[in-house]
């Protein structure tokens, strides 16, 4: 049992020196988390920029490009741009950061899973977690809800729905997932686990099941069992590349699975 210990300035700053790590990676994950919330997502970029919303993106700020005033015109790209802000902001927030606060502890890229040497014969794991991903997202499949969420860029905010908007999203979703997995399962996972160890696993899935609140109720679960696996297997590869991989391949069928169930379906034309 533990006894009550003196308060002293001296005590706390002893305490910060011995513990700066986790204390530093800790803090910083709350804060990120917090700026992307409240700054960063999709959602907030016509709020930030209206005017440019409007005139790139008039689609997404009416709901829908059958909302937008006769005689309205956008680059097809300009529906990108609230994702790109979100991204955008990932990237700075969840790895550039980061990374810089990582090097001063003297964490190599290879040290937060950044490495690919030995990751591909230890890919057929990865292949059989999607096959088994699979079978739940094929069930998500026949909720409403799910329809309603994916894709996030919705073919009705689209003057017309190509497929270079539907790859050029697919292209950034991708960059999305770099940022999840190097935050979570590289700069989370791997400088934790020096006082942790694979407790770290158990810290880390915390904030991750936190980021999927907006999402529906058995995927915000399923994070958490997802979580724990994509975390034990990054600490036993040391790398993060393999949880990356999958990621995309579970959400680009996710969006092509809810596209088939819609009204619109996949697109027609590629051109712009």
């Amino acid at each position: 049992m533990h006894e009550p210990r003196s308060i002293h300035p001296g005590h706390a700053w002893r305490d910060l020196k011995t513990h700066s790590l986790p204390l530093l990676v800790l803090g910083y994950t709350a804060v990120a988390l917090a700026l992307t919330e409240y700054v960063f997502l999709a959602g907030h970029f016509a709020k930030l920029f209206p005017q440019v919303a409007r005139e790139f993106a008039p689609g997404v700020v009416y709901g829908s490009w059958a909302a937008v005033p006769a005689g309205r015109e956008a680059p097809w790209w300009g529906v990108l741009l609230p994702w790109a802000w979100w991204i955008g902001g990932m990237l700075v927030l969840w790895v550039a950061l980061p990374a810089a606060l990582a090097w001063k502890f003297k964490f190599r890229p290879s040290e937060l899973g950044l490495r690919a040497k030995g990751v591909l014969p230890k890919l057929w794991v990865y292949g059989v977690l999607y096959l088994v991903v699979m079978i739940g997202v094929l069930w998500a499949g026949t909720q409403e809800g799910f329809t309603r969420m994916y894709p996030m860029i919705k073919p009705w905010y689209c003057e017309r729905w190509t497929g270079a908007v539907l790859l050029s999203w697919w292209a950034l979703y991708a960059l999305q997932f770099f940022a999840v997995e190097f935050f979570f399962r590289g700069w989370m996972l791997f400088t934790l686990e020096k006082e942790l160890g694979m407790a770290s696993v158990a810290v880390m899935i915390v904030p991750y099941c936190m980021i999927h609140f907006h999402k529906p109720l058995p995927e915000a679960l399923g994070a958490v069992i997802a979580g724990m696996v994509l975390g034990w297997l990054a600490l036993r590869t040391r790398s993060i590349w393999g949880g990356w991989l999958v990621h995309v391949a579970i959400a680009i069928s996710m969006d092509v699975l809810s596209l088939m169930k819609g009204d619109y379906g996949l697109p027609k034309m590629f051109g712009p």
